[in-house]
């Protein structure tokens, strides 16, 4: 079977865009984890399908492990270029359902009409342990764990998936350690993702700045995370890391989003999005 697809990336993290709205197709586990490899198949941290229709898309998310995510920030602002440039160059604002939920996206044109930003709803982050998940009965919050001989304080929060973010200072070396053990903490049943994060001094306009790695569940070390992101700013307002009602600017290794929480505890992330090249694959050489 010979299936179509357009490569795209939001900050280097990278995506194989599926239009499988005809196609009787599963990727999720091996066929993904082939199709995802840097060296035998096409490259990406994931592969977004599209169901549904164009009025009404669904996106789902296939990691490069081949597992399946509830939601992917930087893979949403693909998913949406990939639909308004290529399928509505009228498109302004669409609503994409997600295995977390429906999330609302407005898209920002050039002067040729092309996408280059997308903003994308991304509802209310949550410390509730039952949302997140956690195996606790209360919010991890700010909280000291021993791991590999080292304590750590981890926030846990949900935005959209599974997240927990730390801010104390740690080497290189110790963030690459911690990473993928915090990631299968048994705090958290489903895994998550981890997010580093220092506070950075703030930018020329005044708006509040954090620097943030992230250790991707099911992909691994990402340049780029959207709910990563949003996950360390929405914590960093909670501990008064940073203050409330300014946009806060996130740098990732694969550059900036801005992440803003409005009065209702709604966050917001803004973001480019660019098309990378597109061609087509026989499926049964992944499988």
């Amino acid at each position: 079977m010979r299936i179509d697809f357009v490569k795209y990336h939001g900050l280097g993290n990278d995506f194989a865009v599926i239009d499988a709205r005809d196609l009787a197709i599963d990727l999720g586990g091996e066929p993904g984890r082939r199709l995802c490899d840097r060296f035998t198949g096409l490259g990406a941290d994931g592969v977004l399908l599209w169901r549904g229709s164009l009025a009404h898309p669904e996106m789902v998310v296939v990691n490069a492990d081949g597992s399946i995510a509830e939601m992917c920030g930087n893979g949403l602002r693909c998913f949406v270029k990939h639909l308004a440039d290529t399928h509505d160059r009228n498109m302004g604002q669409l609503v994409v359902r997600t295995a977390a939920g429906p999330r609302r996206c407005t898209v920002e044109r050039d002067a040729q009409g092309d996408v280059t930003h997308v903003t994308v709803e991304m509802g209310r982050p949550s410390l509730d342990p039952r949302r997140v998940p956690t195996s606790r009965a209360e919010p991890t919050v700010d909280q000291a764990f021993l791991v590999a001989g080292r304590t750590v304080h981890l926030t846990a929060i949900h935005t959209g998936n599974p997240h927990g973010v730390v801010f104390d200072t740690l080497t290189a070396e110790e963030r690459r350690e911690l990473g993928p053990l915090l990631g299968r903490h048994e705090l958290f049943p489903a895994q998550a993702n981890i997010e580093f994060v220092e506070r950075l001094p703030d930018g020329p306009d005044g708006a509040p700045r954090l620097g943030v790695e992230v250790f991707e569940r099911g992909c691994g070390w990402t340049r780029a995370c959207g709910t990563g992101a949003t996950a360390a700013a929405a914590a960093a307002l909670h501990l008064g890391v940073v203050p409330g009602g300014a946009p806060v600017e996130v740098r990732l290794p694969g550059g900036w989003l801005t992440i803003q929480l409005d009065g209702d505890g709604v966050a917001h992330m803004r973001g480019p999005a660019v098309r990378v090249y597109q061609g087509a694959f026989d499926l049964e050489d992944f499988q």
